[in-house]
C-alpha cells in the first residue's frame, strides 16, 4: 500500500514537470525574446566611463552607445511602427537617439504598410517622432515607391511629411508599364493608407500600343490599397495630338487585366488638337477604345462649325464625331450664305 502511494505522488509530480515544461516555459521564453526585441544590447555606456567622450554631429554628448538596434512602438496594444538600426547613440539632453542605417515599417489597421530605408535618423524617446534622411525611400504594401532626401513622421497625427523634392515610381502593370512623376513635397497618412505629392506635379504613364500620356497637375493623390491615382488642379493631359485640362483628372485601372482603362476630367474640362476643341463638364478618355465622351452641356468647335448635344463623342482619336440629342450651328461662308 505504501508502494502504490509513493508511485501516486511521483506520478502527480513527473505531470507537474511536463505542465511545466510545455506550458509556462515556452511561454516565459516567448516573454525574453520580446523583451530582446524592443530593447537593444549596450555597446559602450558612456555615463559609466569618465574617462571616454563622444559627441554627435552637433557636438551633443553621447550618453550611451548602441549596435543592432531594434524597437517596436505600439499605442493601444496594436503595433504603430518597428524600427531597425545598424548603431545608436543616445543622448540624454535631446532625450533622443541618433542612428545610422536606419529601416522602419509603419503599420495601418487595415494591413496596409510604409516601409521607409535611410543613411541616418533620429528617434525621439518621449514624442516617439522620427526623422530619416538621406537617400531615403519609402515603399507602399501596393508598390508605389517614393524617394527624397529627408522624412519626418509625426506620431500624434501617424503621418510622412516630406518638403523637398521626391520621386514617385508607381507599381508596374500587366503590360509592364509604370507611372513616373516628380514633384515637390509630399505627406501620407497611414491611418488613412493615401499618399500625396503636394506641389509642382509632372508625370508620365505608359500606355498600350507605345502611347504616353504626360500630365502636370499642381498635386496628385494615391491610394495604399490600390491603384487609383488623382491629379488635382490646374490639370494638363498631353495624349497623342490631344491637350485635355480640367481640375481634377482620376485614373481608373481594369482590375481583372491590371492595366489602365481609362481617365476622367472633370470640373469644366477642355481638349484640344490641331484642328478642333471642345468643351464639357467632363469628359471620359477610353485608352483601349481610343474613345473621348463629353458630357455636361457638351461643346465642339471645328473650322468655324459649332456642335453641342446632350453628350458627344470622339471616335479614333477625335477622327470622327458622334452627336447625340444635336444642336448645330454652321458656318454661313462655306455654306453660301452672306454674314
Amino acid at each position: 500500500m505504501k508502494n502504490r502511494l509513493i508511485q501516486i505522488a511521483l506520478s502527480i509530480a513527473l505531470l507537474g514537470l511536463l505542465i511545466q515544461i510545455v506550458l509556462v516555459a515556452p511561454s516565459q521564453i516567448r516573454d525574453s525574446e520580446t523583451k530582446a526585441a524592443v530593447m537593444p544590447t549596450p555597446e559602450i555606456n558612456l555615463t559609466e566611463n569618465a574617462n571616454t567622450t563622444t559627441k554627435t554631429a552637433d557636438g551633443s554628448n553621447v550618453d550611451q552607445l548602441l549596435k543592432g538596434m531594434h524597437m517596436i512602438e505600439t499605442q493601444e496594444g496594436r503595433k504603430e511602427w518597428e524600427l531597425w538600426s545598424d548603431k545608436a547613440a543616445g543622448v540624454k539632453v535631446k532625450d533622443a537617439f541618433e542612428l545610422e542605417k536606419v529601416k522602419t515599417v509603419f503599420f495601418a489597421d487595415s494591413g496596409v504598410t510604409f516601409t521607409v530605408t535611410g543613411e541616418h535618423g533620429t528617434a525621439q524617446t518621449k514624442t516617439k517622432n522620427l526623422r530619416i534622411q538621406g537617400d531615403v525611400v519609402m515603399r507602399s504594401s501596393n508598390g508605389y515607391e517614393f524617394r527624397t532626401e529627408i522624412l519626418e513622421y509625426d506620431s500624434s497625427a501617424h503621418m510622412l511629411t516630406a518638403t523637398e523634392r521626391v520621386e514617385m515610381i508607381g507599381p508596374k502593370d500587366s503590360e509592364g508599364h509604370n507611372l513616373h512623376l516628380t514633384g515637390v513635397g509630399m505627406k501620407a497618412s497611414v491611418e488613412k493608407t493615401s499618399m500625396e505629392i503636394l506641389n509642382d506635379v509632372r508625370a508620365e504613364k505608359g500606355l498600350d500600343k507605345g502611347r504616353q500620356a504626360y500630365i502636370k497637375s499642381r498635386r496628385s493623390m494615391f491610394s495604399a490599397k490600390d491603384k487609383t491615382a488623382r491629379f488635382l488642379e490646374n490639370v494638363v493631359l498631353d495624349l497623342d495630338s490631344m491637350r485635355i485640362t480640367g481640375s481634377e483628372a482620376r485614373f481608373e485601372y481594369d482590375g481583372k487585366r491590371d492595366v489602365v482603362k481609362s481617365v476622367l476630367v472633370s470640373g469644366g474640362a477642355r481638349v484640344s488638337d490641331t484642328n478642333k476643341w471642345a468643351t464639357a463638364q467632363n469628359v471620359s478618355v477610353d485608352f483601349e477604345q481610343n474613345k473621348f465622351v463629353f458630357r455636361g452641356d457638351p461643346r465642339v468647335v471645328q473650322n468655324n462649325d459649332e456642335l453641342r448635344g446632350q453628350e458627344i463623342v470622339f471616335l479614333d482619336g477625335g477622327k470622327q464625331v458622334q452627336v447625340h440629342g444635336a444642336r448645330a450651328r454652321v458656318d454661313e461662308k462655306r455654306m453660301g450664305g452672306k454674314q
